[in-house]
């Protein structure tokens, strides 16, 4: 590998591992309540959730007391595993 190829790997090393992107996660959360299109989920916190349409489909089959892990861009079912993209309204 020449100089020019040695840099660009550790360039890509370092952005890729130096600053990493972390969510925030609460688990403990559950299934309040389900729109029956899947798009709006609230938990038992009272915390509204709006789900993306492409992934609604998985939402509106929960049910309450689903456990959920509440993420800062998805929410996760951990009875099953299905995560939705989501984003937290209220």
């Amino acid at each position: 590998m020449n100089k020019h190829g040695a840099r660009l790997l550790a360039a890509f090393a370092f952005t890729a591992f130096a600053a990493p992107a972390f969510a925030y996660c609460e688990d403990g959360h559950w299934v309040k309540s389900v729109s029956s299109d899947g798009e709006i989920v609230v938990l038992e916190d009272g915390s509204v959730w709006q789900v993306d349409g492409v992934d609604a489909i998985y939402s509106a089959l929960w049910l309450p007391t689903t456990n959920i892990v509440a993420c800062d861009d998805k929410l996760i079912n951990t009875d099953d595993g299905e995560t939705v993209e989501a984003t937290r309204i209220r």
